[in-house]
């Protein structure tokens, strides 16, 4: 079966090849960039399977049509903005507004991940009630953030950084985390096992729903 194309047109399976084909543009394939996906549904998270300069082929869960306006954010922070030209079985096809350089693109991630020591996977702010689990006691917070790698929760006690905690947040598995930092009210945490993408993502979708 034909991959669908990446640049925003879908292949015609089938199709027989005549010999004389238009020279498809270079394209960074199976990636697995993990981004921020802006659109009419708000924030969702989404996998980027191919990359090219004149669009990409990305995994979502939630539901788009061809034509809408969509932005995506990539972990180093650079944004993408185009729209859908073609969706099926939680795959779509992006067609860029403008040319993008991709290997100048890569360089910045590259770069920016050499000087942060990492480079942090997306965050989504939310809205709900979690359990923080330390030495036999439950404390009542508020999560305010998430991403596959951590979380900040709103909190009434202040723990020492690099203590372990469980956080329970409902509809998700519990996470073993570091405190990373601690102040103003709140703590940040660092997942010891980041969540799966299909996890977190079905989450995000699943609390969209509830607003």
């Amino acid at each position: 079966m034909p991959l669908p194309d990446h640049s925003g047109h879908e292949p015609q399976a089938g199709k027989a090849s005549t010999g004389l084909q238009t020279p498809r543009e270079t394209r960074v394939t199976t990636i697995l960039l993990i981004g921020k996906l802006m659109s009419r549904h708000g924030e969702a998270l989404c996998r980027i399977r191919n990359l090219s300069s004149g669009g990409l082929m990305a995994e979502v869960h939630v539901p788009l049509h061809e034509d809408d306006p969509v932005q995506i954010e990539l972990k180093a922070g650079d944004q993408l903005a185009g729209s859908v030209r073609w969706t099926r079985e939680g795959r779509l096809g992006i067609a860029f507004d403008e040319p993008i350089d991709v290997a100048a693109m890569l360089a910045r991630a590259t770069v920016k991940t050499a000087a942060q020591g990492l480079v942090r996977a997306p965050r989504f702010a939310v809205d709900c009630l979690a359990e923080l689990r330390s030495d036999g006691r439950r404390h009542t917070g508020r999560l305010v953030n998430l991403s596959q790698g951590g979380a900040r929760v709103e909190a009434d006690f202040e723990p020492e950084e690099a203590k372990l905690l469980i956080l329970a947040i409902p509809g998700l598995p519990d996470r073993r985390g570091a405190v990373r930092w601690v102040g103003n009210g709140a703590i940040g945490l660092s997942f010891l096992e980041p969540l799966a993408f299909e996890e977190l993502g079905l989450w995000l979708v699943e609390q969209q729903g509830k607003v």
